[in-house]
This record gives C-alpha cells, sequence and structure tokens, in this order.
C-alpha cells in the first residue's frame, strides 16, 4: 500500500529572498534543508512536490556524474540554489567517501589526459579530501554551466547545499569557486553555504582560511546533530581491515554484493576504536588506480602527510532526533529477528532504533523546523518517515 505523506509547504514569502545577506537566516535553513530531501523523496513517492517550498522552481537536475554525484538548481526571482545529493548504496558513491587521503588545496588534477587546475584554498599547507575535491573538480564545468544559466536570468545570489557527502560537495564547491581565476564567472556572483551533516573536508589549514573567509562573515553554515556520527569524520580505512583489492574488484565486476550498511558499519566501528590512526596511504593509492578503471587514467596531486581533519562553517546543533515508539507483533518473528527489537517494563515489542537515524534527512527537516519554524513543524502530519525506521 501506497504511503501519502501530507508534508506542509514552507510558506515564506518571496520577500523573505530579496537579498542573500549575511548571518543565520531561518527562511533558507528551512528552504534549504527542505531542498535536501528532494532526492530522497523522488526515489520513495516518485516526486519531490511535498517537500520543496512553493516560492522556488526547479531550474535544473544534473544527470549521473561522476561517482555516481547529483545535484539540482532551484530559484526564484532573486536567488538560485545548487543542492547536492548526498551518498547513495552504489559502490562508486562510497569510493568517494573513503578516498579519504588529503591532497593539496591547490594543484592540478589530470584525468584522462587532461589537466584541470583547481584552487580551494590560498594557504600553502591547505589540504583536502581527496575523494571530495576530485568529484568537485570534476562537476566543475557543468556548476558554471548553471551558474551562467542562472546569471543570463539576472540572479547573482545563490546559495550551495547539501546533505551528508552532499553538504561536504557544499561546502568545497563554495571554496573552489571562490578560488577562481578572475573573468570565468562574473564578479558580481554572491554565495552563501548551508551544510547539513558534513562530513569534515580538509585539514587545519584549510579550515582555518575558509573559517575566516566565511563562515566568521556569516556566509557558510554546519547543520549538525551531535549524535550523529558522520560530522565528526572522514572515512578513514585500513586496506587489510576494510577495504581492500579483492573486495573493490569484486564490487566493480559484480563478482560480490556491495553492502553500504555493512561498509558504513564496519567504518565506524573502526573509527571510533581506532580514530584517524588507521590511515594507510597504499588503500587511498589502490581507489585511485579502481576510479581510472571507470574514467580513464587520473593523476593526482602527491598525498599530503596529513590527517587531521577540522570542521568548517559556523556550527548550529540540533536537538538529538526521536525515535518513535512502533510497537511490533512478534508472534510470526523468529529468535534471530526478535533480536533486532527491544522490550519494555510491560512485556510490549518495539523498535529498536536503526544505526543510522540519526543521520537521516528527514530527521534534520524536522528538527529544523521543530527549532526555528515551530508553527509549521506543528502542521506537519508526519515527523518521521517509515523508511528511516
Amino acid at each position: 500500500m501506497r504511503v501519502v505523506l501530507a508534508i506542509v509547504f514552507l510558506l515564506s514569502s518571496l520577500s523573505s529572498f530579496a537579498q542573500l545577506k549575511p548571518g543565520f537566516n531561518v527562511h533558507e535553513v528551512t528552504s534549504t534543508i527542505a531542498m535536501c530531501n528532494s532526492f530522497n523523496f523522488i526515489k520513495q513517492f516518485g516526486t519531490s512536490e511535498t517537500i520543496i517550498p512553493e516560492h522556488f522552481n526547479l531550474h535544473y537536475s544534473s544527470d549521473i556524474l561522476s561517482m555516481d554525484n547529483k545535484f539540482e538548481v532551484y530559484e526564484n526571482e532573486n536567488i538560485g540554489v545548487i543542492n547536492y545529493r548526498g551518498s547513495t548504496d552504489k559502490m562508486i558513491s562510497w569510493v568517494e567517501n573513503c578516498y579519504s587521503a588529503m591532497i593539496p588545496a591547490k594543484g592540478t588534477i589530470v584525468i584522462d589526459e587532461e589537466a584541470h587546475d583547481y584552487a580551494f584554498a590560498s594557504e600553502e599547507n591547505a589540504a583536502v579530501h581527496a575523494g571530495y575535491g576530485l568529484t568537485v573538480v570534476m562537476l566543475s564545468e557543468e556548476i558554471k554551466e548553471q551558474i551562467k544559466a542562472l546569471n543570463q536570468k539576472g540572479i547573482y545570489q545563490i546559495i550551495i547545499t547539501g546533505h551528508s557527502q552532499g553538504g561536504a560537495l557544499a561546502s568545497l564547491t563554495r571554496a573552489y569557486l571562490e578560488h577562481l581565476p578572475k573573468g570565468e564567472l562574473s564578479k558580481k556572483n554572491t554565495y552563501k553555504t548551508y551544510a547539513y551533516a558534513q562530513p569534515m573536508s580538509g585539514n587545519k589549514e584549510f579550515a582555518e582560511e575558509y573559517n575566516a573567509r566565511f563562515s566568521a562573515k556569516g556566509t557558510s553554515y554546519s547543520i549538525i546533530n551531535k549524535e550523529d556520527p558522520v560530522p565528526y569524520m572522514p572515512f578513514n580505512y585500513e586496506e587489510e581491515k576494510l577495504v581492500t583489492k579483492e573486495k573493490i574488484g569484486g564490487w566493480l565486476f559484480g563478482k560480490k554484493e556491495f553492502n553500504a550498511k555493512k561498509l558504513g558499519q564496519d567504518a565506524f566501528i573502526r573509527l571510533f576504536e581506532r580514530g584517524l590512526t588507521g590511515y594507510v596511504k597504499g588503500s587511498n593509492s589502490l581507489i585511485n588506480n579502481i576510479l581510472g578503471l571507470k574514467f580513464g587514467k587520473i593523476e593526482m596531486p602527491a598525498f599530503v602527510a596529513d590527517i587531521n581533519y577540522y570542521p568548517i562553517g559556523t556550527l548550529k546543533e540540533l536537538p538529538i532526533f526521536t525515535y518513535p515508539k512502533v510497537a511490533v507483533d512478534v508472534s510470526d518473528l523468529t529468535t534471530d529477528e526478535i533480536k533486532d527489537l527491544e522490550q519494555d517494563a510491560n512485556g510490549k515489542w518495539y523498535k529498536k532504533e536503526s544505526k543510522l537515524f540519526q543521520h537521516k534527512p528527514y530527521n534534520y527537516y524536522v528538527a529544523v523546523l521543530k527549532k526555528w519554524n515551530t508553527s509549521a513543524y506543528n502542521r506537519l502530519e508526519s515527523t518521521y518517515l517509515v523508511s528511516d525506521l
């Protein structure tokens, strides 16, 4: 039976978006986290119309690009929004997360014999996540074309947003655009960033420069749930434990089933047990070679001997997401199935909170409304998605 959700439209007026000003803006944050739910709503319900704010129109939706990445562009009369999709269950999307060695924040990447100069920072010792940096470079031409298309409509004020991996790409895209050579894009363009549940994407030097230029001036925000493990990560893998040549080869050529959930759980455990000390440069070199099978030969800058990741963006914390009490009839369940449930003092069985519940984009949407737009929150007919339980 199809589940129909009646989601409240955000009723912010067009005048609320007349000008993109520095500072945390409730209309901007409620609208962008709604847009971050677009991809999941399309996947589950076939449309995102019930979640997208009514004062924004979809201007562009990209094809599947790079490492299973996708982005949308929304617009109203004055503001454009670039919205990045987060990680998917495809192997190549998780390879992007796994590719966690750092490269210099300024350099050249050669893809299939074509050189791409890039800059995410000016500081000489700044470095960024190789997987996210490579993705931004691979998407950069299409992103620039869409910004030019907005400019042709008279739109020069642009918000960049995304959830999870999409949040990291949003922040790095902001840094990339701000460091483009003069003349590549209109000097009239101004940018603002709202990143949700973003993993870290660069070292201390990168973070300090980014935060001084953007966060301190009220134009970059990182919204997290402190119980969500992803904002405290880069994904650093020990080759012999999590990512091996045989595993990646099996996933890539269909010999083994790729299980993103299992890989993610293993990664969380490894990170909590060993922190960032599990960094092994060889596993990232292996990933680079694997990516070459898909995109042609990739020549990355030499990896930086740094695993000291730092957060970016002015931090805004959300309250812990409340897991709903969902009763379960256990009469037909096996002993193993019951292990995934919990029992109260009255003997009733309930679903146990899933490991990634605190990371789900719809929960971020609900929490944002609850904290900053209580009237909209009180009108919600559903405060959770069944698929998130």
